[in-house]
């Protein structure tokens, strides 16, 4: 045998969508020609999504080398799309923080989200949505202990009993 792992390995299934659909992104965004790049957008997101970080939290996050991410949070923070203020905990640190403005930005690249992600599970049925969104939370959940993250683990586990 020559595979580490015979067939379509799950590992190598999830590599390929997260690739594919940040690709599908990153073409969507430049043609909607959004005022902000791919990055600088989910950058925005990943401040929005887990506000109140540390930098260096959302750089790995987000899987960036934290220097990459403080370029993104300059420009980002010179366009008055968020805040870096003082960590009350260790003064060494910023903690990162949205501003009102980062919403219009949210509320124009939506639609081009929205398009990436309808593209993305055409041909799944509601319920199969739901479950794959379960599955997925589930199995990070199970590869992580940020408590942030296990802390966007639905209460109740659909998981059980369903399909």
């Amino acid at each position: 045998m020559s595979q580490l792992l015979p067939g379509n390995a799950l590992g190598f299934v999830v590599v390929d969508i997260a690739r594919l659909y940040r690709q599908a992104f990153e073409k969507a965004v430049e043609e909607a020609g959004l005022a902000l790049t791919p990055g600088e957008i989910r950058a925005l997101a990943y401040v929005a999504r887990y506000e109140g970080s540390r930098q260096a939290v959302l750089a790995e996050r987000m899987g960036v080398e934290p220097m990459t991410l403080s370029a993104y949070l300059d420009r980002l923070e010179i366009r008055g799309l968020i805040t870096r203020t003082v960590d009350p905990t260790d003064r060494r640190a910023k903690v990162i923080a949205p501003t009102k403005a980062a919403e219009q930005v949210f509320e124009e690249a939506r639609p081009v989200a929205l398009a990436v992600y309808e593209r993305t599970v055409t041909g799944l049925s509601e319920d199969e949505r739901k479950f794959l969104g379960s599955a997925l939370q589930m199995m990070r959940a199970n590869l992580t202990n940020d408590p942030q993250v296990l802390g966007e683990m639905p209460a109740e586990q659909p998981l059980r009993g369903a399909a």
